[in-house]
C-alpha cells in the first residue's frame, strides 16, 4: 500500500492559484512598493470597500503568469522587458481589523495563531529583543506605525513595475477608502536600489549586499497534471527519502504548502519529503490565507560602514590578518559577500561571476565546516538558516518547517559617504514575511536564533558546548553582549589550532586554547532599529469578499 504520508494530493495538492493572495506566492519582487495602512471608522462602509476590492486582488494565478511572460522575455532578449508593466494590490488585517469586520468571529477565534491576536505589542516588542530604554528610538512607545500612537486595522500593500502608474493607483485607492469609512495612518514606498541611478545596486539592501536569495521552494501544484507544479523541479531527482528534495536549480529545499498558507497540509517534522494532513475542521474562512510579519527596520548605513573601516584597520595591523578589508568583515558578518556568493564556496574573495547563478549562491550546506572556519557561526545567513542541520530545536528535518516567505522592499535613497545625507538616516528594509506560525517561524528566528549567545547548529563540535554568539548583523537582543563569549577552538583541516575574535581567526602554531571575547571591545552598535511593526492576516480572496465583507 502506498505511504498516506507520501500520497501525491498530500505531498503535492492542487493549490486554489485563483484564491491564494499573490504576494504570499510567488511574490511581487517589483521595483515600487507602496504600504498604506488604514484604520476603520465605519464598519459597515469599510465591509462595502472590502466587498469592491476583492475584484482588483492580484491573485497567485495573475502574478504566476504575469512573471512567466516577463522571464520568457527576458530569456529571449536578453534584457529586462521595459514595455511590460503590471500594477498589484494584497491586503492583510491586524487582529483590532478583524474583530470589527468578521460576521461570526467565534467560528475562526480558536483557530487563529495566539501570536496573531496577540499581535505586536509592547511585550512582543521586548521579546524580540527590541530596545527596552524608553528615550531609544527602537522602543516600542517611539515607532512611526504599529505602536500605541498609531495602530492600523487594515495594511494594504501596492506593487508595480511603473512609479508614476503606481503613485496614481495609490492615491485613487486611499481616496475611495477614505469614502468608505478608512482612515490612512501611514503610508511609506519602497523601490530597488537601482532606481536611485545605479544598476549595479539591483537587488541589493542599504548594507550592499544582493538580497532575496535564499527563498525555500514551495510545493503544491496547480492542476490536476501530476506534473503541473508550482516550484519547477529537476529531471532527475533524487530518490533518497532521508534527504530534502530541491527544486529544478537544486538550490531551493521543497516545503509543503501548509507552511505558508493556511489549509494545505505542513511539513513533517520527521521526515524531510512527507508531509501531515491539515485539520478537516478548520473554518473555510482561514484556508488560502496567510500570517504577515511587518517590521520597518532602519537601516543605520553610516555607522555600519564607520565600523567595518575602523574595525577592519585595526584588524589589518595584525601581520597574520594583513589581506583584512572592510568588505571582508561585512562578508563575516552576513555569511556571504556582496554579490550572493557564499563564504561556504568562496571563503577568500568574492565571485560575482559565479554568483549570477542561482544554483551557486544556494547549493551549499556547513557538512564540513562545522566549527565555522569558512562560514563564521555568528555570520547572519547561518543563524537563520542551518540549511540541513540538526539544530536545538530537533533533527535536520525539522529545520525546514521553521522557513518564512521573506517579501521585504529596501525604503529611502543609498547613502553616498561623500555627501551630506538628504533624508538623515532615515532609510532600511520594509521587512515582509509570510508564514503559518508566527511563533514557530518568524518568531523562532528572532528569539532561539538570531538573539540567542548560542548558534542554532547542533552537530558535533566543541564549540557548540560554549557560547558562540548573537546574530551581530541584525540581532536585536544587545543587553548581554558585554559578557564574555567563551570558545574552545578544535583542529582545522590544516592541523593547526584557531583562535576567533567572534568573526575572524588566526592560526596559533597548532595550539588549541579557549578565549575570552568581549563584544564591546569591537565597539558595535546597533545598525538595524525597528521603528515599526505589525501583525496582519492575509485572507483568501474569496473571504475577502464574503467574509470580511458586506456579501
Amino acid at each position: 500500500m502506498p505511504d498516506p504520508n507520501t500520497s501525491l494530493d498530500l505531498l503535492e495538492p492542487v493549490l486554489d492559484k485563483h484564491d491564494i493572495q499573490g504576494n504570499i506566492i510567488p511574490g511581487f519582487n517589483k521595483d515600487h512598493e507602496t504600504l498604506i495602512f488604514f484604520e476603520i471608522v465605519d464598519v459597515s462602509q469599510a465591509k462595502k470597500w472590502n466587498g469592491l476590492l476583492s475584484g482588483h486582488i492580484s491573485s497567485l494565478y495573475e502574478v504566476l503568469n504575469f512573471k512567466k511572460v516577463y522571464t520568457s522575455i527576458k530569456q529571449r532578449s536578453a534584457e529586462e522587458p521595459s514595455n511590460l508593466i503590471a500594477t498589484w494590490i494584497n491586503i492583510a488585517f491586524s487582529y483590532d481589523g478583524i474583530k470589527k469586520l468578521a460576521k461570526n468571529i467565534e467560528e475562526i477565534n480558536a483557530y487563529l495563531d495566539k501570536d496573531f491576536v496577540d499581535g505586536l505589542d509592547a511585550s512582543t516588542s521586548k521579546n524580540l529583543g527590541d530596545p527596552e530604554e524608553p528615550s531609544a528610538e527602537g522602543n516600542y512607545n517611539n515607532w512611526v506605525i504599529g505602536g500605541p500612537k498609531s495602530k492600523p486595522d487594515v495594511l494594504l500593500i501596492v506593487a508595480s513595475d511603473d512609479k508614476q502608474i503606481l503613485e496614481t493607483r495609490v492615491q485613487s485607492l486611499i481616496n475611495k477608502a477614505n469614502s468608505y469609512g478608512l482612515k490612512k495612518v501611514y503610508e511609506i514606498t519602497g523601490h530597488d536600489l537601482s532606481f536611485y541611478g545605479d544598476q549595479t545596486k539591483r537587488g541589493h539592501e542599504h548594507f550592499g549586499f544582493k538580497d532575496g536569495i535564499s527563498h525555500p521552494g514551495v510545493r503544491g501544484r496547480l492542476s490536476d497534471n501530476p506534473m503541473d507544479y508550482l516550484t519547477p523541479r529537476p529531471e532527475n531527482p533524487t530518490s533518497d527519502l532521508d534527504s530534502p528534495e530541491f527544486s529544478s536549480s537544486g538550490s531551493r529545499p521543497l516545503i509543503a504548502p501548509g507552511q505558508f498558507i493556511i489549509g494545505y497540509p505542513k511539513q513533517s517534522q520527521n521526515r524531510p519529503r512527507m508531509a501531515i494532513p491539515t485539520d478537516p475542521n478548520l473554518p473555510i474562512a482561514l484556508k488560502n490565507g496567510s500570517y504577515l510579519v511587518f517590521r520597518r527596520l532602519r537601516q543605520d548605513v553610516e555607522a555600519f560602514e564607520n565600523f567595518v573601516n575602523r574595525e577592519s584597520k585595526k584588524i589589518a595591523n595584525r601581520p597574520e590578518f594583513a589581506n583584512m578589508t572592510p568588505e571582508k568583515l561585512k562578508a563575516f558578518l552576513v555569511g556571504r559577500w556582496p554579490s550572493g556568493m557564499p563564504l561556504a564556496l568562496s571563503p577568500d574573495q568574492d565571485n560575482p561571476e559565479l554568483a549570477k547563478d542561482e544554483s551557486n549562491n544556494n547549493k551549499f550546506d556547513y557538512d564540513k565546516d562545522q566549527d565555522g572556519f569558512k562560514t563564521p557561526v555568528i555570520s547572519h545567513i547561518r543563524k537563520v538558516n542551518p540549511r540541513n542541520q540538526a539544530t536545538d530545536q530537533g533533527i535536520a528535518a525539522k529545520t525546514l518547517t521553521f522557513s518564512i516567505l521573506r517579501r521585504g522592499i529596501p525604503f529611502g535613497q543609498p547613502l553616498d559617504m561623500s555627501k551630506p545625507d538628504p533624508i538623515q538616516g532615515d532609510r532600511g528594509l520594509l521587512f515582509l514575511c509570510y508564514q503559518t506560525s508566527i511563533e514557530n517561524q518568524f518568531e523562532l528566528l528572532v528569539t532561539k536564533w538570531m538573539n540567542s549567545s548560542r548558534s542554532p547548529t547542533n552537530a558535533p563540535s566543541p564549540l557548540n558546548n560554549k557560547e558562540s554568539g548573537f546574530d551581530i548583523l541584525v540581532g536585536q537582543n544587545k543587553q548581554d553582549w558585554r559578557k564574555p563569549v567563551h570558545r574552545h577552538d578544535g583542529q582545522d583541516e590544516m592541523g593547526k589550532g584557531r583562535e576567533r575574535f567572534g568573526l575572524i581567526e588566526r592560526s596559533i602554531n597548532n595550539q588549541s586554547e579557549e578565549v575570552q571575547i568581549f563584544a564591546k571591545g569591537l565597539n558595535l552598535l546597533d545598525w538595524v532599529i525597528p521603528t515599526g511593526g505589525g501583525y496582519f492576516f492575509s485572507p483568501s480572496i474569496s473571504s475577502l469578499k464574503s467574509f470580511f465583507g458586506s456579501n
